[in-house]
This record gives C-alpha cells, sequence and structure tokens, in this order.
C-alpha cells in the first residue's frame, strides 16, 4: 500500500513538471495602426508596419505568463493629419509589457497584456530622435490548428502621455486633450515553444 501510494505521488509530480516549462514564442506580424488626441485642433495619426517580436515566459497547466517585446522591422510611414494638412514621417517603435493567459485544450489560446512601455521615434528630418511614449494594453487571441505554429489576432490600446523633442531636449508631459490615444490591431503568425 505505501509503495503504491508513493509511486502514484512520484507519478503525479512527473505529470505536472513534464506539463510545466519555459515559453519562448517568436513572432512576425503586420500592424494597422491609428491614433488622435483630443484637442482643439484635432491631430490624427494612421500608420501599418510589419513587427517583429517575443513572449517570453512561464507555462503550467495551459496558463502563461511572462513579458512581451516588439519592434517595428525598419521605420515605417506616420501620416499626420491636423487642420487639413497632411504629413508624413519617418517612425521606428518598440513596445514592452507584461501578458497573462490561457492555452486551450481546443485549438485556442488567449492572453492579455499590460504595456509599460512604449516609445515611437522619430527618423528622419526635424522630427530625427523625437519622441513620444506611454503605455497601454492588449487583448489578443490565437488560433493553434496547425502544426507548431498560432495565428494571431492581437488588439492594442495604448496611449502616447510624453513627448521628447530632440532640437531642444526638452520633455512635455501630455494630459488631458492632448493625450494621443492609439488603437492598433496586428495580425502575427508565431511559434511557440514549450521548452
Amino acid at each position: 500500500m505505501k509503495r503504491s501510494l508513493v509511486l502514484a505521488l512520484v507519478g503525479l509530480f512527473m505529470s505536472v513538471s513534464a506539463s510545466a516549462g519555459l515559453l519562448v514564442e517568436p513572432y512576425l506580424g503586420y500592424r494597422f495602426g491609428s491614433a488622435e488626441n483630443s484637442s482643439t485642433p484635432k491631430t490624427e495619426y494612421s500608420y501599418n508596419s510589419p513587427l517583429l517580436g517575443a513572449r517570453l515566459g512561464y507555462q503550467f497547466l495551459g496558463l502563461m505568463a511572462g513579458i512581451d517585446y516588439s519592434t517595428s522591422l525598419g521605420n515605417f510611414s506616420l501620416t499626420e493629419k491636423s487642420s487639413g494638412v497632411e504629413t508624413k514621417d519617418k517612425y521606428t517603435s518598440n513596445t514592452f509589457g507584461l501578458f497573462v493567459g490561457y492555452d486551450f485544450p481546443i485549438l485556442l489560446r488567449a492572453w492579455a497584456s499590460y504595456y509599460l512601455s512604449n516609445t515611437l521615434k522619430g527618423d528622419t528630418g526635424s522630427i530625427d530622435g523625437d519622441k513620444y511614449k506611454g503605455s497601454g494594453y492588449g487583448l489578443g487571441v490565437g488560433f493553434t490548428g496547425l502544426p507548431f505554429i498560432s495565428l494571431n489576432l492581437e488588439i492594442r490600446q495604448l496611449t502616447w502621455d510624453e513627448s521628447f523633442d530632440n532640437s531642444t531636449g526638452s520633455t512635455t508631459k501630455l494630459t488631458g486633450n492632448s493625450e494621443v490615444d492609439v488603437t492598433e490591431v496586428l495580425l502575427s503568425v508565431s511559434l511557440p515553444l514549450d521548452l
């Protein structure tokens, strides 16, 4: 009886530890972004760009948690429209955050992210080195019916609440109507590895 109990406990612990592990998930995607502030006159922004990122964390019995980092692949055009005047400039961006999610046994996974840092950096001409910074959150879902890969859709809601002007070296806190509210839709393919 004692021996059977010990064997059962050893089997239980081995099966639990076999289902836990390091989660490494590189992803490649394309995002569609739009943003605006509520000041007068209103300024609207729009952009599309390829994105490269990775989630690194821990997975146990379907639950997963860790960090998420993504960056634009090269610079991209951001269109700014204010008072009927439209300008285009080149920018790069990166986002860093924390995520928690669940990998369902029915070919589906879902996660929520909180982005501690979101930076948009000017890359050309008079805006070279200028930055917008902020934070936000995201919700994602992935289809895991294909071998080894996940097809993902993620919605990100971000806020740029700080502006840095490289030419003057000054940082401005954006509050109230001057804050920029950003919505991004990200379509990606990832390789979730449970090591």
